[in-house]
């Protein structure tokens, strides 16, 4: 069982949940990943092999592994460092083409902030943050532009609203389908919950202190024997649960809307 006894005063690791309110789906992915001892593990083997320079094909076989173009810092923040994630892990990915002459639509990259912009393996991958969502761009093949969107296979909903918000940040448009991209706000108020669920268990709490004092604070004093017999118990439980799978594998269903 997930019950286990432990000091409440113990603390949240360095990287506890913090500033979520601009996470989009993507971001979140990653908050869970970095908790990832394996993947942390990874990257400290990485890191101090390469003495910090390019990531090479080794290190992209790695990174590939958790689905990712590249490794990233699990201990940098997400907004200052987001994760690059394959195009096959990843909805949100948008790709781009040189598009050929006189083609109707074409555009050149929006002189919006870059997160993220560098070349690997002879594609150009870069991260936009404009309009309040984080544009995940691919730039297949050479040229500076004007670029074409590649449009996804149709049914697929999440990289068609990608496609859409990429195609009105290039239009120098807001709003729209980049809503599509970002959890709602009930969404968003589980996923924290849940980082912070992880970060207390990870910490030492047990599963009565984090129910009593994330979960359900307003319960107050309850002793362990009434506790026990609770369904906010076994709640709490099943959240613990979640959270712990989601940072070992469920990431990845973020990704996929």
């Amino acid at each position: 069982m997930l019950e286990r006894a432990v000091a409440p005063s113990s603390p949240l690791p360095a990287f506890a949940a913090d500033r979520l309110d601009k996470h989009d789906r993507a971001d979140f992915a990653q908050e869970f990943l970095r908790r990832n001892p394996a993947y942390r593990a990874d990257w400290a083997a990485w890191s101090g092999a390469s003495g910090g320079g390019g990531q090479g094909r080794e290190g992209e076989a790695a990174a590939g592994r958790w689905g990712l173009v590249r490794f990233f810092d699990p201990v940098r923040p997400v907004r200052a460092e987001p994760a690059i994630w394959l195009p096959g892990c990843a909805a949100q990915l948008v790709s781009l083409v040189a598009a050929p002459g006189g083609f109707v639509g074409a555009a050149a990259l929006p002189p919006a902030p870059c997160a993220v912009d560098f070349i690997l393996g002879g594609e150009r991958w870069i991260v936009v943050d404009g309009a309040g969502v984080r544009h995940r761009l691919r730039v297949i093949g050479e040229g500076e532009g004007p670029f074409a969107i590649l449009l996804p296979p149709r049914g697929d909903a999440l990289r068609a609203a990608a496609c859409d918000a990429a195609r009105r940040l290039f239009a120098g448009l807001g709003g729209g389908a980049a809503a599509a991209l970002r959890p709602s706000a009930l969404q968003r108020r589980r996923l924290a919950l849940l980082l912070r669920v992880h970060d207390a268990w990870v910490a030492g709490a047990s599963i009565r202190e984090i129910g009593l004092g994330i979960v359900y604070p307003w319960l107050g004093e309850i002793d362990a024997l009434a506790w026990k017999g609770m369904s906010e118990r076994r709640r709490v439980q099943r959240l613990v649960a979640e959270a712990r799978d989601l940072v070992a594998f469920d990431y990845r269903a973020l990704l996929r809307g």
